[in-house]
Parts: structure tokens; sequence; C-alpha cells
């Protein structure tokens, strides 16, 4: 069974493509359930073999059709690979966090493998860890994996999951309108050589620092967020609060660049698809331009950011994106990335951003209450650092993601106590 890709899949390929060669992992991801209760892990390795034999799309692999479109190649059911949940008990004294960023620093241990298990038991509460290849699924697609197999595990029960595509191999003018569109934009872009912090490119490993919000400094930021940006700005204010913190950081490195480039993800999915549209990636993009002079100034930056996504989505540049991608997927994947490359002027972000908005709705992860969902991703590099807004339960949590060398200890943790004061200072 084959399932084509979308030019945004193929994008992401290319993106794998590019870390496998840097430093030997993936565009890989890393899911963590935080467990009030403690899974068997004996019943959960059983559920989750079962659960799987379900979706031998997982141990699929790239291919390319007679139509030189690229496909994901599904192998038959009694081929899968066999899973294992590696489990781990960890000492009162020991921290989570560390295990976490060695297991999604791990490449997956053959190119069928695109999910890795762990359990991690400390005396307080337990952590779910899934590992997941982005070329199977984004971050959102994780979630509702997981959800998918709660319920799987509460009612042996599953609903009907898409993983059809079709080969796009249609609608040629309106692609080559929406590749010219999306030219355009990014020659305005490339005019400003980005500020960036010194890329390091021989690192191997990300580091990661997180924090989160209670349900009390969440609502008090939304509610912050939409008298100053406006209803349901949320996306646009943390972005521009995120702008001004690294601003703090890169300036005092003394780098050049008259402004900041920040790429932005957006889910293209519509809610009520999102437990359908589970496997690969429902993803376009903002791309924002905030001027050094600016960056010190918030409401100006915040007025400056509200107004380039209004314009964006005027333009319906996401949707342009969408439709220009499918126009790569003719190129091998090193051809894609020295394309992306050339295309931003080799580094067209001077970080990476997202918020992901929860796709998991359910109280329990087998028998334990779900206290909180984190995502540690690996950032590609270029540009090498990211901050990650997600929510669960109404509660806010912000991921620090960074190559090795990139920044020291005490600027890491500068910038995830000063992301935190978002709460304090609204």
């Amino acid at each position: 069974m084959k399932r084509y890709l979308t030019g945004i899949d193929w994008i992401v390929h290319s993106l794998d493509y590019a870390g496998k060669s840097q430093c030997g992992v993936g565009n890989a991801s890393e899911i963590v359930l935080e467990l009030n209760g403690r899974p068997d892990a004996e019943e959960l390795q059983t559920a989750l073999v079962g659960f799987l034999q379900k979706f031998p799309v997982v141990n699929g692999v790239p291919s390319r059709a007679l139509n030189l479109c690229p496909y994901w190649k599904i192998p038959a059911p009694g081929k899968m690979l066999p899973i294992h949940v590696t489990t781990r008990h960890l000492e009162e004294t020991d921290d989570p966090s560390l295990s976490m960023t060695a297991q999604v620093n791990t490449p997956f241990e053959n190119k069928r493998t695109h999910l890795a298990f762990y359990l991690l038991d400390t005396p307080e509460r337990a952590f779910l860890c899934m590992t997941f290849d982005h070329r199977l699924m984004d971050a959102r697609g994780a979630e509702a994996f997981l959800a998918l197999f709660q319920r799987y595990y509460e009612k042996n029960d599953l609903p009907q999951v898409v993983l059809e595509e079709p080969s796009h191999l249609d609608h040629w003018k309106e692609n080559f309108l929406a590749g010219q569109q999306v030219n355009r934009f990014f020659l305005g872009l490339s005019k400003d050589k980005p500020r960036i912090l010194p890329l390091q490119t021989h690192s191997r490993d990300c580091r990661f620092l997180s924090a989160s919000f209670d349900a009390v400094q969440s609502a008090r930021i939304v509610e912050i967020a939409y008298e100053q940006a406006g209803y349901l700005m949320l996306m646009p204010f943390l972005l521009a609060k995120t702008i001004q913190v690294m601003h703090r950081i890169v300036d005092s490195r003394n780098t050049e660049g008259p402004a900041y480039l920040v790429p932005v993800s957006v889910d293209t999915r519509p809610q009520d698809t999102v437990n359908k549209e589970i496997f690969f990636n429902y993803v376009s993009f903002f791309f924002f331009r905030a001027g050094v002079e600016s960056a010190g100034d918030f409401p100006v930056l915040l007025e400056n950011i509200k107004q380039q996504m209004y314009g964006q989505v005027s333009a319906k540049l996401p949707e342009a994106l969408t439709k220009a991608s499918l126009l790569l997927r003719i190129a091998p994947l090193p051809m894609v990335n020295f394309f992306l490359r050339r295309m931003s002027n080799k580094s067209f972000a001077s970080f990476s951003f997202s918020f992901v908005g929860s796709a998991y709705d359910l109280p329990n992860f087998m028998r334990g209450e779900v206290h909180n969902i984190l995502h540690f991703p690996r950032v590609p590099n270029p540009p090498g650092i990211g901050v990650f807004f997600t929510q669960f339960k109404g509660k806010l949590n912000v991921t620090l993601s960074y190559f090795d060398g990139m920044l020291c200890n005490d600027e890491a943790l500068q910038i995830i106590a000063e992301l935190k004061a978002i709460a304090n200072a609204a």
C-alpha cells in the first residue's frame, strides 16, 4: 500500500535528510505524558503491540512511484517490526529530563523504525515518553496518536484514520502561481540578513529546558494577551514576548543584522478532523520580521506582528506555501535541501517558534491521571534554536530547544526564566 506525500511532507523529509547528514539524527521529537500513577510495563507493552498491529504505516519507508511522485510505502500487517517499551527506574535525586534528552538525541534503530517508547518511573510520578519521526507525524498528530491508543486500551475500538492522499499531479497552473507568490515573498525577506546566534553545525545533540504555567498563571496570560493583542491573539502575544527575550540574548553577543526573522508553524487541520488526520504532516507557516529597533518596544513590536499576520492571512500565504511545495517533490532530497537554503539566503530564521494546541483530550493514560504533556522537539539546524509553546487542559507549557554549544548554560536559564516571568509581568 502507498500513501503519496504532500509537498510539506517532502520538506519535512528534506529536514530529516539534513539532520542525518549533519549529525546522524533526523527530524525527530519527543512527547512526554506526565502521569500521576505508574502504568504496568508489561500491560503497556502488550497493549502497544496490539495497537500498532492496526497501523503498519508506522513501519513504512519513503519511496518513489513510476509517476515520480514520492510516497510512503506501507508494509503488510504481517511484516510489522517488534516494539519494545524501555523501562527505567529513577531515584529521587535523578533528573528525568536528562533521560528524556538522551532519548530524543538517539537515532532510531533502522530505517523502518519511526517510534520509540520509554517509561520513566520515579518515586513521585511516571513519565511515558514517545520519540517520533516527524516524517510519520507532527506534534499535534503525536498527541492524537496517544489519545487514539488510550481509546483502544479502554474500549478496544478504533475510529477510521485517514491514510489516503492523492498524488496531486494536477492543478499545475495554480501551483506555479502559488510558487511565484512564495518566491516574491522570500525575495523580500532575503534582503535582510537576519540576526542569528552562531551556528554550531558540528553539534549532534539538542538541549532542552522547559517551564510550565499553572491554571491561574495560564488564564492570566490569556487574559492580558486578549487585552493587549485582541481576542484569540495569544500566539502573536507570545511571539512578541519571545522575540523580546531572545533579543536580549542575541544583542548581548553584538551580532549583526537589521532584523529578526521567525518562521511560525500553523496547524492546517480543522478541529473536527484532528482525531482522524493523525499520520504525516498537516502544517504550513507564517514568517515574521521584527526590526531590531522595535524589538525592545513591546507595543510597537506586537502591533507589527499582528499586521504581518493579517497581511499573510489576507494573501493566503500558508495556503500558497502548501501548494508551491508540491512542485518540490520532483527533486531528490539533497537538491530540495540546497534549494531551500539558497532561497532563504542560507539562514532565513533567527529562531523557530510554534504554538501547538492540544489534541489529547482524555483525563487518563491507561490507569494513571495525565498531569501534563510536554514536547521536546529537535529543532532544525539552521537556525539551531527554537521556542515552542503548548497547551494541556488550559495550562501553558514552554520549551527551549537548542543545539549543544549554541547557548551557554546561563543564557539558556535566562531565556527560560524570562519566558516563565511572562505570567508575573502579565
